[in-house]
């Protein structure tokens, strides 16, 4: 009864990484460095006397490429720890890249894979039809291209997902998990849109899981063996389980089993006190079961129940399982079969969740929230009449014709007459749909106050005030856990830095301006930040017109929780350039820049206040007389956010302490801290 795969995923989870778009990028600029100081060395080169100089192998390493690729990663601090197998590791790292298409089989970067490690350290456009990043634009041309083809599998997953979402209006979370992986062709993607309809009326995904198992060949084998009249021993388990790692896993399985008949057939009339022992000892072999099955034998069996509380209540509902009111023992061990494969398969295929959602996601115009996934609005109305044609197109079965499309740029209308760069026709259908009056001219316009109606929404739900100041502190004393698990995990915490102050500087203006446009941050289709290497700009330039109190001017705003000399290294020079060639392009001398820190040091504060003396140069060959630069830190940011200071207040102080003449030792803390 050999194992046969039932399931698709994407990438694998030895890489199942945070911050997804960066470390990718960043490890195909590492892999192009790498193969440009090693031009002579072959990837899948197995090990001889003459390619192991100054390598230390270590037992079971056989590709000496391979263990060079995974130590130049280490040396550049993409790694830590040390592998036990580095160059298992090193094809690990690199397996999801080649599946998506952006290195060959041998582990060169291909065509797309080049276009996207160039955008690593350019600034973002949008200059596509879904007004997306570039990168995540690429992204979505690959996924639009990938087909999972291998036995028993023909199948293009996004696609797949695009017509769910499409047919269903979303998936949930469990829908995403439990059943679209399960999908091997276009058949299954239709029917699975069907019996996903059924569970929503109420039909269980169990049952749907319990009808694609018995679709396949081994395990209705593996059930007619079972069913055998004879003792149920750990030879049973090992035949029937179909297990990919050891078999020593199946043996705490014969003693539920055996337990579970000892309680429905031997003890099915006893009184519960007489039942009582069989339930411990149930319970102590289902704790035997090794992985994240245990969990789920427990909750199916003790239905969350403790040993210590288990009552006659329990025994009541224990009895009315469906595993319980089986009249013999074929049905029984159908039951116990059926239970068995289903958790296996869940377990499975929560694993790959999260990588599935990961990958996906890189395309930008899935959004998971709220339980739900959803297209964005402008893919969504863009697939909406194409995509069933885009299901029955047919799968490209040579690999080598495969290849040669998945390793290319190819503009989306070249991969399929179906797809069209004419964003009028796509208008045309948001118009017919949504009644609206939208052109060329103004649907990005739109598309962006739509974005801007979200975020309003996600900041009131997500980070309100309280919550701000808590993970401003939490920075601070870089309790980074905390933070990640709260905003995101794909962004590392200097960017959530930056992305939180944003958002408290926009509700400081009170939500006045395009802070979507102002921040100069990747973000997902969430509205969560994304990590990208710095493209040279400052964090967040906030632009604001004549007011009563201020003149038109633009905010510079410069986050960094560095600390002690390194933050003077790191920052004086850009955030005075930063204002420099602001004030350049805009000609405003009023423009001026806030630097935040979670910790000032007192340099930095001297030196920033010493540049309101210094001169700039122009670009026309005149000069900026003075820049003028406010230093913060983050418990300054608490008290604004606590007093409710709102920017035209701010303003005022700030100009007030630029404008100071109290000599500097001293006017950071008389002109800053005591007014702050």
């Amino acid at each position: 009864m050999a194992f046969k795969s039932y399931s698709w995923s994407i990438g694998t989870t030895s890489f199942r990484v945070s911050q997804l778009n960066y470390k990718i990028e960043r490890q195909l600029e590492l892999l192009n460095q790498f193969w440009n100081n090693n031009p002579d060395l072959k990837w899948n080169e197995e090990i001889n006397d003459s390619n192991i100089v100054g390598l230390d192998i270590q037992k079971d390493e056989k590709y000496p490429t391979q263990i060079k690729y995974y130590n130049y990663l280490k040396e550049n601090n993409f790694l830590t720890g040390t592998a036990k197998l580095r160059d298992k590791d090193a094809r690990e790292k690199l397996s999801g890249l080649a599946e998506i298409g952006l290195v060959d089989n041998n582990r060169n970067l291909t065509e797309i894979g080049t276009r996207i490690e160039s955008l690593l350290h350019k600034e973002r456009t949008k200059n596509n039809i879904f007004y997306i990043d570039d990168d995540s634009y690429d992204y979505l041309l690959q996924f639009l291209k990938l087909t999972i083809n291998k036995p028993g599998f023909k199948i293009k997953p996004f696609i797949a997902l695009i017509y769910m979402i499409e047919k269903l209006g979303y998936l949930s979370y469990d829908e995403f998990t439990y059943l679209l992986p399960l999908c091997k062709n276009k058949y299954d993607v239709i029917k699975m849109v069907e019996n996903i309809k059924d569970n929503r009326m109420g039909f269980d995904i169990d049952e749907i899981i319990i009808t694609k198992i018995y679709e396949m060949d081994n395990y209705l084998r593996a059930l007619e063996e079972f069913r055998k009249d004879y003792p149920v021993t750990e030879e049973t388990m090992n035949i029937i389980s179909m297990n990919r790692k050891s078999t020593s896993y199946n043996l705490p399985y014969v003693n539920v089993y055996n337990e579970l008949v000892n309680l429905i057939f031997h003890l099915r009339h006893n009184t519960f006190e007489e039942r009582k022992n069989s339930y411990k000892k149930l319970f102590d072999y289902v704790n035997n079961i090794t992985g994240n099955s245990k969990k789920h034998w427990k909750n199916y069996l003790f239905m969350g129940y403790s040993i210590r509380n288990i009552d006659e209540k329990f025994d009541k509902k224990f009895r009315e399982l469906d595993i319980s009111i089986v009249k013999n023992i074929i049905d029984f061990k159908r039951v116990f079969f059926e239970r068995m494969h289903i958790i296996k398969w869940k377990v499975n295929l929560k694993e790959y969740f999260d990588l599935n959602k990961r990958y996906f996601s890189l395309t930008d115009i899935i959004k998971f929230e709220d339980d739900k996934i959803e297209l964005e609005m402008l893919p969504k109305y863009y697939f909406k009449h194409i995509i069933d044609d885009l299901l029955q197109e047919p799968i490209i079965t040579d690999k080598e014709e495969y290849n040669k499309l998945l390793y290319s740029y190819i503009p989306i209308d070249k991969i399929s007459d179906k797809y069209t760069t004419n964003i009028e026709k796509v208008i045309d259908t948001i118009n017919n749909e949504l009644n609206t009056h939208l052109s060329i001219s103004n649907i990005n316009n739109y598309l962006e106050d739509e974005r801007l109606k979200e975020f309003n929404k996600l900041i009131d739900e997500k980070f309100d005030d309280n919550t701000l100041i808590t993970l401003l502190n939490y920075i601070k004393t870089r309790n980074d856990n905390e933070v990640i698990s709260y905003v995101t995990d794909n962004a590392d915490v200097p960017t959530i830095f930056e992305y939180i102050i944003g958002i408290i500087w926009y509700k400081v203006s009170g939500r006045i301006g395009n802070i979507l446009k102002f921040m100069n941050l990747s973000l997902d289709a969430n509205l969560l930040p994304k990590t990208h290497a710095g493209g040279g700009m400052a964090d967040i330039v906030y632009e604001y017109d004549n007011a009563n109190n201020y003149p038109k001017h633009n905010l510079l705003i410069e986050a960094t929780i560095s600390e002690s000399t390194g933050q003077r290294h790191m920052e004086m020079e850009p955030v005075s350039r930063h204002l420099g060639e602001d004030i350049n392009k805009t000609n405003n001398e009023k423009d001026y820049a806030l630097f935040i820190a979670t910790n000032l040091e007192e340099r930095v504060i001297l030196d920033f206040r010493n540049m309101r003396t210094r001169f700039y140069p122009k670009t026309d060959g005149s000069y900026i007389n003075g820049l003028k630069i406010i230093p913060i830190d983050s418990d300054i940011l608490i008290n604004i956010i606590k007093d409710k200071l709102n920017y035209n207040e701010l303003y005022m102080m700030f100009d007030n302490a630029y404008n100071s003449i109290v000599p500097d030792p001293e006017w950071y803390n008389k002109e800053i801290l005591e007014k702050l």
